[in-house]
């Protein structure tokens, strides 16, 4: 007389199939996890890219320890600066990023709280991939004509550069 207690055969292969599916999709998540924070080799490069042009734009690097924790870019630094009554700030968006990995995000804002373009109080920019990307198109020159093209677009009120 066979156990009413048994499991079925069918069930326990079933089981173990998707327990074995559930740790595999697991450990690459996490695996990616740790691809996209990068190597510290990867991360003195990004933050140098960003000192230079920091250099180049006259503005402030800031090293991410140097953001409050709920501020701190993920990854890298930051590049900020001023130019007239506009600040801007500048950072290099992760690899593991959803739709703009690899991009350079930048946010440009009035520090007088006047309009800028389109009756926002900000802009928000990120580079195209075939104008800069990090780390196969990471020229420092640049990204900081990047940035001085959509500060002085900004500026001036017009409206955003083509591609951008």
């Amino acid at each position: 007389m066979p156990d009413p207690h048994a499991v079925p055969l069918g069930l326990l292969i079933v089981g173990g199939c998707a327990g074995a599916g559930v740790l595999g999709i697991t450990a690459a998540a996490v695996w990616l996890g740790f691809w996209g924070l990068g190597t510290p080799a990867d991360r003195a490069a990004a933050n140098q890219t960003l000192q230079l042009t920091a250099g180049l734009l006259g503005g402030r690097f800031r090293d991410r320890r140097d953001y409050p924790g709920h501020q701190r870019p993920s990854q890298f630094g930051g590049v900020e600066g001023e130019l007239g009554d506009l600040s801007y700030e500048l950072f290099l968006m992760p690899r593991n990023a959803e739709d703009c990995a690899g991009a350079a995000m930048l946010r440009i804002y009035s520090r007088q709280g006047r309009q800028l373009t389109g009756g926002k109080h900000g802009l928000l920019f990120f580079t195209p991939e075939e104008v800069w990307h990090w780390p196969d198109r990471a020229d420092p020159g640049t990204l900081a004509g990047y940035v001085r093209q959509h500060l002085a677009d900004a500026a001036s009120g017009g409206a955003p550069p083509a591609g951008a």
